[in-house]
């Protein structure tokens, strides 16, 4: 079950970098929960789509377990 939803909560540090937590949904709404800081002039964006790539091919390797197992 792929992630369909996301929030980002973003803190500036004193030194412009930011501290970030990644909310992820699936679709039963089952939240995953993942932080991390950032330099200032850091691609924010495009580690936001790195992980909820990884956070996809995650569910979708355990679902696939799970199929195996049953």
């Amino acid at each position: 079950m792929p992630i369909v939803s996301h929030t980002l909560e973003t803190n500036v540090q004193a030194d412009g970098g930011t501290s970030n937590i990644l909310r992820m949904y699936d679709q039963d709404s089952h939240e995953y929960m993942q932080s991390f800081f950032a330099p200032s002039n850091f691609n924010t964006q495009l580690k936001i789509d790195l992980m909820l790539a990884s956070m996809n091919e995650q569910l979708a390797a355990s679902e696939f377990e799970h199929l195996l197992r049953t």
